[in-house]
């Protein structure tokens, strides 16, 4: 988010001072106007800087956010970079509504439509445009990804390109970087959060007043906080009392969903990034250090000097130490992280008591057992043993205090 324009509050941008004079490059690049970069376009407009900084003998330090990104530029294999977003007036189907969509992803590649969630639009919309520009379903596509990546394995003359990276993670135990992050969004409120909602979606009205279709699945509408403050921004209580809890749930959604952002990288980690990881061998999964920030008052000793120090070694050619040597925080995050990832069966199933929809197997044994659907199920029970006045004013009750469920969500 940090590479729109303006809007430093909700993206979060670094401020000019804690940049200390050292150049930050891409954030601001994109106009809240223009269409979101893929991210092909960021690996591209990134490598192209890394080259420029490595060629000037500086040291280029990329700085996330989002996984995904990251990854892009870590690894060949992430990212599908031949195929690249494509204009709607290409597809117009791509347009289409989300049902419609998947609808005919259906058709096209089942094995991807099961995958996703049926209101993912942007996952649903990218899988059947895969398929659109080259004719081949993206499940294909990314089956011979995973053949491509068993090539070194099995072949050890395969040719690979030397691991020549250094990885920092910034870790926080849970219960200290949840009050973290809600103490960061009351900052941001005290900020001005509110008036770049307003901003943004007054940007929104005039783009859409000048007859452009504005895609609130992508780029900067992705925001954690607009979608969850603009209600409440554009159509205030007029009653002081019933504005402040407006105010407040809103706040409270938006702190739900940067808790749960946080815990979704933190799962990336786990499912995506330490298996790329272990596949470029044990240089690479030895380069992630893993920094204990729990403690603020212990940031200087547990995060500052450790990253000094290994960076110094690191770009002197000396030896590196052990990453799970670094503490004990160090040592069990990745003993954790580290264990094999069990691949969950993908199966699509909707629970019609809890209203939601699980994508795989394992999800749907988590949800059935959660305390969320057991109260739901508790709850419909009492109510199918309430009597109901019938249209001749007979007393009738429920037939059934059975519900039929189906199943949900799954990994990332």
């Amino acid at each position: 988010m940090q590479l729109y324009n303006g809007l430093p509050i909700i993206t979060n941008k670094i401020p000019l001072e804690e940049q200390k004079g050292i150049p930050h490059h891409l954030l601001g690049e994109i106009p809240l106007s223009s269409i979101p970069w893929h991210v092909a376009e960021f690996k591209q407009r990134a490598t192209t800087l890394i080259d420029e900084i490595r060629g000037r003998g500086k040291l280029p330090i990329l700085v996330g956010g989002t996984h995904y990104y990251v990854d892009s530029i870590l690894f060949n294999d992430a990212i599908l970079d031949h195929v690249q977003d494509t204009e709607s007036q290409e597809f117009p189907i791509l347009d289409e509504p989300t049902d419609v969509l998947l609808a005919e992803l259906r058709k096209v590649d089942p094995e991807m439509a099961e995958r996703w969630h049926p209101n993912d639009r942007r996952k649903i919309r990218r899988s059947l445009e895969i398929y659109l520009q080259t004719g081949k379903p993206a499940s294909s596509h990314y089956e011979e990804q995973e053949l491509q990546r068993s090539k070194p394995a099995e072949d050890p003359a395969s040719p690979s390109q030397p691991w020549e990276n250094l990885l920092f993670w910034v870790f926080t135990q849970r219960e200290a970087l949840c009050e973290r992050l809600d103490k960061r969004i009351d900052g941001m409120l005290q900020n001005g959060l509110l008036d770049e909602v307003r901003e943004l979606a007054e940007h929104k009205q005039r783009m859409t007043a000048g007859g452009v279709d504005v895609d609130l699945t992508k780029g900067i509408w992705q925001a954690i906080g607009y979608k969850q403050l603009v209600p409440h921004v554009l159509s205030p209580p007029k009653d002081s009392q019933a504005r402040e809890a407006s105010e407040k749930a809103a706040l409270d959604d938006m702190k739900t969903a940067t808790r749960r952002y946080a815990n979704y990288q933190n799962r990336w980690i786990r499912l995506k990034q330490l298996p790329r990881l272990q596949r470029c061998g044990e240089t690479a999964i030895n380069s992630l250090y893993v920094l204990d920030s729990t403690d603020v008052k212990l940031y200087n000793k547990r995060v500052i000097e450790p990253a000094t120090s290994i960076v110094g070694q690191f770009l002197a050619g000396t030896p590196l130490p052990s990453a799970k040597d670094l503490s004990e925080v160090a040592r069990d995050v990745l003993l954790k992280v580290g264990e094999p990832v069990v691949k969950e069966t993908a199966k699509q199933r909707t629970c019609d008591l809890c209203k939601t929809v699980l994508v795989t197997e394992e999800a749907w044994e988590r949800h059935i057992k959660s305390s969320g659907h057991r109260k739901q199920l508790k709850k419909s029970k009492r109510l199918a043993l309430v009597p109901v006045e019938s249209a001749n004013d007979s007393v009738q009750q429920s037939d059934s205090a059975e519900v039929d469920i189906g199943d949900l969500f799954g990994q990332p």
